[in-house]
This record gives C-alpha cells, structure tokens and sequence, in this order.
C-alpha cells in the first residue's frame, strides 16, 4: 500500500492544516470535500462530495494506507438547530468511511472528536454525535482490527477559522465594529492552541506509538475568556468595548472544565514550541486588515 493519506474534511479549517503538514512531510494527500479547497497545495488531489455518498467517498479512500475525518457539522449551534443533519454527518457520515476503511485495508483511521464528550450536559446535539461516532470507531476496532486515533481538540483558533470560530469572530467585532460581545460571565475558562500547532500534533498520529488511542489536544495556554478579551483589546489599542450578555446558547458551552466523571481516560498531547496566544491574535488581526 502507498503512503497516501485521505483527509476527509480537507478543506476545512484544522483539516487544511493538517494536509498541508501532510504533505510538507512526503506524503501523497487525497482531500474529500463537500466544496472546493481553497488552500490546495502541489501534490495534492481534491474529491468533491458528501460523505454520506458512499461512492464517492470510497474513491477517496481506495489505496490509502491512513484515513483522517475532520468532517461533520462542527458548530455547536448549527448542531442545536439542526440536529438530524447533525446526526447524519458526524454519526453516520463516520460509520461510512470507516467502513470503507475497513474494507479497503487502511491502517490506521484518526477522527476529530471533541472535548465535550467529557460533559453530560453541555455541548447538546454536537456532543451527542461525537461520542456514538467515537463509539462506533471502537467497536469497529473490536469487531475488525483497524487501528484508530479519537483526537479530542481543546479552542482551536488561527488563520482559516469559520466565521462563528470564537476567537476569530472577536477579532472581526473589535476591528470592524470596535465592541466585542460576549455571551457569558468572562470567567469560562479555556485551553487555547493555535491550528497550526494542532495540525502538526495531529500528523504525529500516524506514529505507531499512538495506538487505538484517545489523546487531549489542548495546549497550554489556559485563560479566562476575559483574559482573553482583554488581550484583544489591548492588542486593539484598548478601543474596543466589551459587552456581556446572558443567553441560553452560553448554557450549551462549558464553564471551566468539560470534565465529568465519565470513564473515558485520554493522553493529553501538548506541543513543545507553540504559537503564543498574543501572537496569534495579532496575526488574526494583520490579516483581517490585508483582507479588508
């Protein structure tokens, strides 16, 4: 088997930096996608579809020797509103190309999860899918011998984020309308990683090391998300007003931990040179200007 890798999901957020690691390092990368990627580099393939098309989602996945899935609703609150196609995309959008997996020999299957599956209350339907899709993958390795990776990322922020993305909405608020608003207390507490520090953690897994295996990708910069407020602000020239707000969305997102005592036991995988946090909000904002 070659040293192709699927990326379905590639052309995604975390899913397009993960590629590009991929690729940086030798290997042959196939990205399926609902939608064109805009960040295809030399080298790499795209497949345009929906994982729930079995055909072509196995044409993506044929002769891979690794298969990563970024893919699914990933929104809490798209999650929320829509919660069949949430269902459909990440539970049996999984079940299906793992499937293929299996029956395509592919060595080793790495799905990104979430960690909310450590709540019981929070993370609603976004929660839910997540944790049958990491079941399903592991009766799938009881059942079939694949081996597999459950990657539980903490806040994942940098160039590339989705519109409702939290760090990289209060950029846009700060600079575009000078006044951030936050649903919460700003006490919520949370581990911040830059994408591309994740990317990188997230092609280690192909190591054999990381064996059927659910590993914590968090970081080490663990803020209040006032702290972080103001670290925009300052970064902002201190122009920027900060708004509180209490609504029922703030109920879905966890306060200061995930953690509930729930046995699901995972390595938690921290990089040893890091994007800092203050760095990287400032090249959000460096490149929100370029783009405007």
């Amino acid at each position: 088997m070659s040293d192709s890798v699927t990326v379905i999901g590639g052309a995604g957020f975390i899913g397009s930096h993960v590629s590009d690691q991929l690729t940086k390092i030798g290997y042959k990368v196939k990205i399926f996608d609902i939608k064109e990627s805009p960040y295809l580099q030399k080298g790499q393939k795209i497949y345009t579809g929906d994982i729930l098309d079995h055909g072509a989602l196995h044409e993506s996945i044929a002769g891979s020797k690794y298969v990563y899935n970024f893919a699914g609703v990933a929104e809490i609150k798209k999650a929320g509103s829509s919660p069949l196609d949430s269902l459909e995309q990440n539970i049996l959008g999984t079940a299906r190309s793992i499937d293929i997996a299996v029956k395509e020999g592919v060595e080793k299957y790495i799905f990104a999860s979430s960690m909310y599956v450590y709540s019981d209350d929070e993370g609603g339907f976004y929660r839910t899918s997540k944790l049958s899709a990491e079941s399903i993958i592991e009766t799938y390795n009881k059942q079939y011998g694949i081996n597999y990776v459950l990657l539980r990322y903490g806040t994942l922020y940098g160039p590339r984020a989705q519109s409702w993305n939290s760090l990289n909405k209060y950029v846009y608020q700060a600079l575009n309308k000078g006044k951030i608003e936050y649903i919460g207390t700003g006490e919520e507490i949370r581990e911040y990683i830059h994408v591309k520090d994740a990317a990188r953690l997230s092609v280690d897994m192909i190591d054999t090391k990381y064996q059927n295996k659910s590993i914590n990708i968090t970081g080490t910069q663990v803020y209040t998300s006032l702290e972080m407020l103001n670290m925009i602000k300052e970064i902002a020239n201190n122009k920027v007003e900060i708004q509180f707000k209490s609504s029922k969305e703030s109920s879905d997102h966890y306060k200061t931990t995930p953690y509930r005592y729930i046995p699901k036991k995972a390595m938690k995988l921290v990089p040893e040179e890091f994007v800092d946090l203050g760095s990287g909000i400032l090249d959000l904002m460096e490149k929100s200007d370029t783009e405007d």
